[in-house]
């Protein structure tokens, strides 16, 4: 193969990788999160398919919104999603709720532990193609009433 042909097949072959590095998947979901109605600045949204494929993720921003990821794609597949969202308080946070920070270091749960397990989530979301906004609106648990 003469030294033209090699740097075309080369060229070739470097445009396709870098093309399914930049996969985009059928269906785009963003939106805002917030918590008794007021935004989260910190935590991760996932949505995790009903049935089998790949989850998606997202970081919540300063801002309370998401955008979702598969990987290093953009987006996600079309269907039905379990969605969960966990949000850890700050060390000024947990300060204020009184709450001891262990030896771990781990911070406890601004979101309820219900939104951040996916078997007692009650967040479903029914993706469809094309880009959407989902608004996630969590609610604290209240102590029933007797």
């Amino acid at each position: 193969m003469s030294g033209l042909g090699r740097s075309t097949v080369l060229l070739a072959v470097a445009a396709v990788i870098l093309a399914a590095g930049c996969r985009r998947h059928a269906a785009s979901v963003s939106g805002d999160v917030t918590l008794d109605g007021q935004p989260l600045t910190t935590g991760v949204v996932s949505f995790t398919p009903a049935t089998s494929g790949a989850s998606a993720y997202a970081n919540i921003g300063g801002d309370g919104r998401y955008e979702l990821k598969t990987g290093a794609a953009e987006g996600l597949e079309p269907g039905p999603y379990k969605v969960t969202v966990a949000a850890n308080a700050t060390a000024e946070q947990a300060a204020a709720m009184g709450v001891k920070i262990g030896r771990e270091g781990i911070m406890p749960l601004l979101t309820p532990a219900k939104y951040a397990d996916i078997s007692s989530t009650p967040l479903t979301v029914d993706v469809k193609a094309g880009s959407q906004e989902v608004d996630l609106a969590l609610e604290a648990d209240r102590p029933k009433k007797k």
